[in-house]
């Protein structure tokens, strides 16, 4: 059986109910608190447990049904079949019964007792509702209360198998993070990744019955539209994180995950650059932990460069402290060819904004360097990208052994960054020194325009609201 007199304490002067109101329903009930005489012996308590119990609860249950009157629809959050099992389970155990046993021994006192205290609150419940004339059954009844009444009076059914909608909700309960811009945004996106879902299966199975062939229509009905392979192992890799995290949470046991390790046909035509995949938001903010915490401040600064910029990594590694321009409208570093690095193509010469993190990340290596010509003493030099990657790969290791997880994934987390903010693709180009097309001047008319345009972008990825005066100081 459940827990006997829940709420029920023996004090001196025999025993009494106590039960704290719940915040938000106080201003409703007009008291903190029920405290209630049931006798002085624990058999008086028994006797009196069950009307007392169900007072209580007939007055908790009126407030909250007031409460939810009071609430605009539009803020309710829309129910699953499996929240509204889970937020019924729980109702039952507040109320101080076991939600999944209502067996009753008539031979135990305490046992008919709470049967009896089920049976009253059940009642309570029901006794709230307006009755059909002809029938006498209540009318109107929730959802919510049809399922606790079932529980008090037979035990709760066995729990629904949890769908895609649950898991993306409890993926974003429990893995989105970040600032209330950045979220909105990951959010945003597990809509638009679901949403490939629903159109290629209709209605989707429950998590437990998706099978390896849905994943496939899936991963097909994504390739068969504009998105690139490498797209479209990125959107997979969130499902299956979504998917991964929902058999853990629930306990699924032999539910194995449809999208692990599934092929996708054309990944590997993509170019070099393409094959990485953006860190998953909890494996970068681990990574970028561990390497705070650890490296050297060369390695720490380069990878907050990298992370704030998008830039390659022999692009950071090799800036000069001239390159850095903090005494500007807008601060920003500067990728160019000198004897001391080369850089990749025409378009990879550009001005980069600096903005939050990375600028006071810049403004640190500057004053760190001195009198020195380049920022970073120890990886300013040939050799220097080659052994700043291999030193903070080993850190990205530590966390992932995805081989699709690099340094070299900061550039795709940046670009997933600019669209998700809507950033246009020149702008994106510009900042990540891709090609420009052959728009880039005609289109804003000089260097100083486009530095202005991508400060503003770049600040609009970080969700940094302010906009940019249209006359420089």
């Amino acid at each position: 059986m459940g827990l006997v007199l829940f709420y029920a304490q023996e004090v001196k002067s025999g025993w009494r109910y106590r039960r704290v109101v719940p915040k938000l329903l106080k201003p409703l009930v007009g008291k903190k608190e029920f405290i209630k005489a049931l006798g002085k012996t624990r058999a008086e308590a028994l006797s009196a447990y069950p009307q007392v119990h169900a007072e209580v609860e007939g007055v908790i249950h009126k407030a909250e049904r007031v409460l939810a009157e009071q609430t605009d629809p539009k803020d309710l959050p829309i129910l699953t079949k499996l929240d509204l099992y889970l937020e019924g389970i729980a109702k039952v155990r507040r109320m101080g019964f076991d939600p999944h046993d209502a067996t009753v021994d008539p031979d135990d006192p305490e046992s008919v007792m709470e049967d009896n205290a089920r049976t009253s609150v059940a009642d309570v419940i029901l006794d709230d509702y307006p009755k059909d004339p002809a029938s006498g059954d209540p009318v109107g009844v929730t959802r919510l209360d049809e399922f606790v009444v079932r529980a008090l009076n037979g035990g709760a059914p066995p729990a629904p198998e949890p769908t895609l909608e649950d898991a993306k909700k409890l993926y974003i309960a429990e893995r989105v993070t970040g600032t209330e811009t950045e979220i909105k945004k990951k959010v945003q996106r597990l809509d638009r990744i679901t949403g490939y879902i629903e159109a290629a299966l209709g209605r989707p199975p429950t998590i437990p019955q998706f099978s390896r062939s849905d994943a496939k229509l899936v991963r097909d009905h994504m390739l068969s539209g504009t998105l690139k392979p490498s797209s479209v192992k990125r959107d997979l890799n969130v499902v299956k994180a979504m998917f991964n995290h929902i058999i853990t949470e629930m306990q699924l046991a032999g539910c194995m995950n449809p999208f692990a390790k599934l092929p996708i046909a054309g990944l590997n035509e993509d170019p070099e650059d393409e094959l990485r995949d953006p860190l998953p938001d909890d494996i970068l903010q681990s990574i970028r932990r561990l390497i705070l915490n650890s490296a050297n401040d060369d390695l720490q600064t380069i990878w907050r460069l990298l992370e704030g910029t998008g830039c390659r990594l022999a692009e950071v590694t090799g800036l000069r402290v001239e390159d850095i321009v903090l005494d500007d409208a807008y601060p920003h570093l500067l990728v160019t060819w000198h004897e001391g690095r080369r850089i990749k193509n025409g378009a990879s010469k550009r001005e980069v904004p600096l903005v939050v993190d990375a600028l006071e990340a810049a403004k640190e290596a500057v004053a760190a360097a001195g009198e020195r010509k380049m920022l970073f003493g120890r990886y300013g030099k040939e050799s220097g990208p080659t052994n700043a990657s291999a030193s903070l790969m080993k850190y990205v290791r530590k966390v992932t052994a995805d081989a699709a997880h690099a340094v070299h994934s900061l550039r795709h987390n940046m670009k997933d960054r600019l669209i998700l903010a809507e950033v246009g693709d020149t702008e994106q180009n510009l900042i990540l020194g891709h090609s420009l097309g052959g728009v880039g001047n005609r289109y804003y008319g000089g260097d100083r325009a486009k530095l202005r345009a991508i400060t503003k972008s770049m600040k609009r990825a970080f969700g940094v609201e302010e906009v940019i005066a249209a006359t420089e100081a």
